[in-house]
């Protein structure tokens, strides 16, 4: 399967391609050889590259006849996806957050679904690939996972689908328990209600409040261990 890399670098060469190509040529000629992946055949409805070719040519040109109004504002099909892809080249992108920036630089939102449409259809955005590596992000950073399984779930994906959830999921709540003692180890508080404001952060860190409250106490009680031996040494 073509990577992510691939897809891009391919898109942007077929991109040029097609503006430099004459109409009467025939499509599939100038973009044969873009990669068409196995996931992408139910979309593209056929099984080979040069198939998928000619969905972007038609996608293309399809920008161009049904964008005219948009055209003369600068703000066509071809621009939205433009800048897609630029975006998407420098992380992974969800769907509705490339929406959300599309409309506000003024894209009508018939454009902005048109090229996100294609961007989708080529792979160069999949919130699949995004809920993944957002779990992976949140584990790596040390954060729980309660706020990227809201966003997830607001993109129509189950977490329990991906494999990075369900890689964490088989480690049990004691493993999260102890990532949440991690974070609060690394970086304690200093209020004087320690216990709560220990407890505070981790649901801000995104942490369940069932984790929350299991691995403040058990800090909690660890600070005060350490105080009493600390009292005995001096004693």
């Amino acid at each position: 399967m073509a990577s992510k890399a691939d897809i891009l670098a391919a898109l942007r060469a077929d991109i040029a391609a097609l503006e430099a190509a004459p109409s009467s040529e025939e499509p599939c000629a100038q973009v044969a050889a873009w990669p068409c992946p196995a996931e992408d055949d139910a979309v593209c409805g056929r099984d080979t590259g040069a198939s998928c070719a000619q969905d972007l040519v038609r996608s293309s040109r399809g920008e161009e006849r049904e964008s005219a109004l948009s055209d003369e504002e600068g703000k066509t099909a071809r621009d939205a996806y433009q800048k897609i892809l630029r975006w998407a080249a420098v992380r992974e992108r969800s769907t509705a957050y490339l929406r959300e920036r599309l409309l506000k630089d003024d894209f009508p939102s018939s454009v902005v679904e048109e090229a996100l449409q294609r961007a989708v259809r080529v792979r160069a955005v999949d919130d699949r690939r995004y809920a993944d590596a957002l779990v992976r992000m949140k584990l790596a950073a040390g954060r729980g996972l309660r706020d990227a399984e809201r966003e997830i779930e607001e993109l129509g994906i189950d977490p329990a689908t991906l494999d990075s959830w369900v890689e964490h999921e088989r480690k049990g709540r004691d493993f999260e328990v102890g990532r949440a003692l991690a974070a609060l180890r690394r970086r304690p508080p200093k209020a004087k209600r320690a216990r709560e404001a220990a407890f505070r952060r981790l649901v801000s860190q995104g942490f369940s409040t069932d984790i929350a409250a299991t691995a403040s106490r058990t800090w909690s009680e660890e600070q005060e261990r350490s105080l009493m031996c600390g009292s005995m040494g001096h004693s």
